[in-house]
């Protein structure tokens, strides 16, 4: 099975793979949204989402060390590998801009990883060491809410590489 990324590049399905990364759980209420969107990718490419643990109780424990907890276990997981950090400082984009971005990094990789941070963020460390940052949005979202919200746009951006109709 192939997908065609502007009808000339052919990369064969099973060898790309989205990972996601993000501390804490999905809540129940945006745990089928996140699925919906899993299987849909999963037509395109290998998607995953992996948890670490949260750093901490935000009401018992300074912020700056629970993000610093939290940067460790999405330390362990990245394993060194390079990823794109989803971050209000980052770059703004269009969906069919973010379609184009995902043609350009599967062009080199076969694997990309997203990494989103925790209630309070992320640690300086983790958004110093990403290769690229991308923003939503001026407006704060919830780390489970950027999950569904990059899920969505990473299918959206497939469809458009397909020049598949998509508006739902």
């Amino acid at each position: 099975m192939s997908i065609s990324i502007h009808q000339s590049e052919f990369v064969e399905v099973e060898t790309l793979k989205v990972e996601i990364i993000v501390p804490g759980k999905i809540s129940k209420h945006l745990l089928p949204v996140c699925n919906y969107y899993m299987e849909k990718i999963s037509r395109f490419a290998k998607i995953e989402v992996n948890h670490v643990n949260l750093g901490g109780d935000l009401n018992s424990e300074d912020a700056t060390v629970i993000m610093k907890r939290e940067a460790e276990y999405i330390e362990r997981r990245l394993n060194g590998r390079k990823y794109i950090l989803i971050d209000l400082f980052g770059k703004e984009m269009t969906s069919e801009q973010f379609s184009v971005f995902l043609e350009r990094q599967f062009m080199v990789l076969s694997e990309l990883v997203f990494v989103i941070g925790g209630p309070l963020g992320v640690d300086e460390k983790i958004r110093n060491n990403a290769a690229e940052r991308i923003s939503f949005s001026k407006m704060t979202f919830t780390h489970e809410m950027c999950t569904a919200f990059l899920l969505e746009q990473i299918f959206r951006g497939f469809k458009i590489l397909k020049n598949e109709k998509y508006h739902y």
